[in-house]
């Protein structure tokens, strides 16, 4: 199966209400996602989005969901708050093919542990520096998620 990691379009550094949770995704932010979305387009028709019930990763989740208009509905999952272990998200992705493409939108450092889990590298969330809106798709198999192989990691800043 296809797995895209991606990380949240950039936001703004407080919210409203002082809360992390709140923060909303800048002009940059969503046009970063905007142009995220438009690349993914290119190979992968994305049968799921799951995301961070964050402010910021649910409206980046829109953006990709409005632009991919994935198969089945976008899905906010606690999986992938800050500091959880986004391996816990796998079991509900064994029901997908091998062919699938699920996109995950997420938080750093999560997001470089997830992948580094995923290919088999032994680190701390440093093998991958995720700047907001960047994303990393990865062939793994759906049997044992490990000894995953990379596809592309690109962000947006490299896309017109």
């Amino acid at each position: 199966m296809k797995i895209i990691i991606a990380r949240h379009g950039e936001a703004d550094p407080n919210s409203v209400d002082g809360q992390d949770s709140s923060r909303i995704l800048t002009p940059k932010g969503q046009s970063d996602i905007e142009k995220m979305a438009r690349f993914f387009q290119t190979g992968f028709k994305i049968k799921k989005i799951y995301h961070s019930p964050y402010f910021r990763t649910k409206a980046s989740a829109e953006i990709y969901s409005r632009i991919l208009k994935p198969e089945q509905e976008t899905e906010s999952m606690e999986y992938l708050l800050p500091g959880e272990d986004y391996l816990r998200i796998c079991p509900l992705l064994k029901d997908y093919s091998n062919s699938d493409a699920i996109l995950l939108v997420g938080h750093s450092p999560d997001v470089s542990i997830f992948a580094e889990n995923l290919l088999g590298i032994s680190g701390v969330g440093q093998s991958f520096l995720f700047t907001p809106g960047s994303a990393l798709a990865v062939n793994i198999p759906r049997e044992k998620f490990k000894g995953g192989q990379i596809i592309w990691f690109v962000s947006p800043d490299f896309l017109c």
